[in-house]
């Protein structure tokens, strides 16, 4: 788990998430991974009763571990993308998305996020995984009353890079940070807390 952190490559990145696949979830459980439950109960927080069965986009979804919190938790308009082939392979067979695509590397195109009310990006904006650039692309893409529901881990939180992006993200004036609490994330020390945050676009 601990080599994510260390590529840099986008290339040597996918790699690294196709060769993951076929243990992720074993890890992650193994580490009492806490963010996606916590990220689908900020949403049940912040969604007015307008949007109580939001159609949501998992956004580098992985194998689905945030599929699953989120439909625990009630939501089932889900779709899901990610750069991993790997990782959609496992995410297809739990059959939890209405579909299921990938998406190319770097930062996206902002077209994508506007059919959606929400966009979750749990553990996927941060070191080891998607550029900070990719935050302010997300919340262009969304369409005013939609939200971005986001988690920093403890690396992504001490890296000014995605602090900075963040902080200008939240400053703007089409944006309101409804949510923000830290709390458990995994149980490896150097990546124990994370940051659950919901961003609504005005």
């Amino acid at each position: 788990m601990d080599k994510i952190y260390t590529v840099d490559d986008q290339g040597e990145q996918r790699e690294a998430y196709d060769d993951w696949a076929s243990s992720y979830d074993d890890d992650l459980g193994t580490n009492s991974y806490k963010t996606p439950g916590r990220i689908a109960a900020a949403l049940k927080q912040c969604l007015p009763a307008t949007q109580s069965n939001p159609r949501i986009l998992d956004w580098a979804c992985g194998t689905g571990l945030s599929g699953s919190a989120l439909k625990e938790a009630g939501f089932n308009r889900l779709d899901g993308c990610d750069i991993s082939e790997g990782m959609l392979e496992k995410a297809r067979a739990k059959g939890l998305y209405n579909e299921l695509f990938k998406t190319p590397l770097g930062v996206p195109d902002t077209a994508m996020f506007k059919d959606y009310d929400v966009v979750a990006a749990v553990g996927a904006v941060s070191v080891g995984a998607a550029p900070a650039e990719c935050l302010p692309a997300i919340v262009d893409g969304l369409k005013p009353g939609a939200r971005l529901a986001v988690s920093f881990n403890a690396l992504t939180l001490a890296d000014d890079a995605y602090m900075n992006t963040l902080r200008d993200v939240i400053e703007r004036d089409d944006t309101t940070l409804e949510f923000s609490e830290d709390g458990p994330h995994l149980t490896a020390e150097h990546v124990s807390k994370s940051r659950v945050m919901v961003i609504a676009k005005k």
